[in-house]
């Protein structure tokens, strides 16, 4: 499925009721583009996450990950994102807002499930994969 998402758009929010219309209970986000703001990134250091926000735009190079409708999460992404300055941030996203538009791709997983279990050695919800 390939879809446009308009500015201002909450992202997580607008690719579960996607998946949802579209039937994808497992998927994988294979690609995006386009820009996005206020979003807040986590570079994960093998205890935690260390997050940093970001307010301004910037233009999505990369977006790409898991969908688990029946997990929690049910998203897990990473991103790549440019600045004016040509500067390039990029890690595990944990929310963002769509910047004049995206175009993104979920593709749906036949017979294969995913969830996510907590690892209490990496202390993450990592994935399961049936």
């Amino acid at each position: 499925m390939i879809a446009k998402l308009d500015d201002g758009d909450d992202l997580f929010m607008r690719l579960d009721e996607l998946a949802a219309k579209h039937g994808i209970e497992n998927g994988m986000v294979m690609w995006g583009i386009g820009m996005l703001r206020n979003f807040e990134l986590g570079y994960y250091n093998g205890t935690a996450y260390e997050k940093k926000t970001y307010s301004d735009a910037m233009e999505l190079l990369a977006l790409h990950g898991s969908y688990a409708a029946k997990a929690d999460p049910r998203l897990h992404v990473h991103v790549a994102l440019a600045a004016r300055d040509h500067r390039v941030v990029g890690g595990h996203l944990f929310h963002a807002r769509v910047a004049v538009l995206n175009e993104v791709c979920l593709w749906r997983l036949g017979r294969t499930k995913l969830g996510r279990v907590l690892n209490p050695k990496s202390g993450l919800k990592e994935l399961t994969v049936e």
